[in-house]
């Protein structure tokens, strides 16, 4: 094995067991009848560290470890971290971070059993058909999570009649988190249209390569 197919594959392991850890500790919150699952320290605290480490898939495309597309996974990878930042801290009351992460979990558990299956040329072709129709479902319904989950966090801190600065790793951005949250609902949206369009022309490749394979060769 190669150094880079080793790394990517590490990688790729490490975050397939991280989201599988995540699901099952929402489901142990659901089956204790908690839905406002941020109230569990150990729930979002390995949220946060298994979403930021996603910045690796952004670092990879850049130095052409793997396929992945850059601006799509950027723009995907600083969206959800941007949510886990500055909405689900003042959204630890809400039932909604709760649908989102379901999506997340799901969406992410698919997508790197896909890259593994495709690393070590396992034949599971299945992988591929929940790739590339799953997200028709979990995307929308994740995003759905993450901007009532921002609208949550905002009536909160109206209601407390507080606006702190938006905080990155310990400094201040100087921007109003109240601000942020209106323009994050005004846009994520709009996003979901961009990285939908995205998928559905993988979808659509996906397709078109499997009914090559399957078109019978001529005598």
């Amino acid at each position: 094995m190669s150094s880079r197919k080793y790394i990517i594959s590490l990688y790729n392991l490490s975050q397939l067991l991280s989201w599988s850890y995540i699901l099952s500790l929402l489901f142990l919150n659901l089956s204790q009848g908690n839905t406002t699952v941020l109230k569990d320290a150990n729930v979002f605290r390995t949220l946060k560290l298994v979403q930021e480490l996603q910045y690796l898939d952004v670092f990879f495309a850049l130095i052409g470890l793997s396929s992945t597309k850059v601006v799509p996974s950027f723009i995907q990878v600083t969206a959800r971290n941007a949510v886990v930042w500055w909405a689900f801290p003042y959204a630890l009351e809400s039932q909604y971070p709760l649908l989102a992460m379901l999506c997340w979990c799901f969406a992410e558990i698919i997508r790197y059993s896909n890259y593994i299956n495709d690393s070590f040329s396992l034949g599971l072709n299945w992988t591929k058909i929940l790739r590339y129709n799953a997200f028709i479902l979990l995307y929308p319904a994740g995003v759905t999570g993450e901007f009532l989950s921002a609208r949550d966090a905002k009536a909160f801190l109206t209601a407390q009649k507080s606006d702190p600065n938006l905080e990155l790793f310990g400094f201040d951005l100087k921007v109003s988190t109240l601000g942020f949250l209106k323009i994050f609902m005004l846009i994520v949206y709009p996003g979901l249209g961009l990285l939908f369009s995205h998928m559905l022309k993988l979808r659509k490749r996906f397709y078109q390569k499997e009914k090559g394979q399957r078109k019978p060769k001529k005598a």
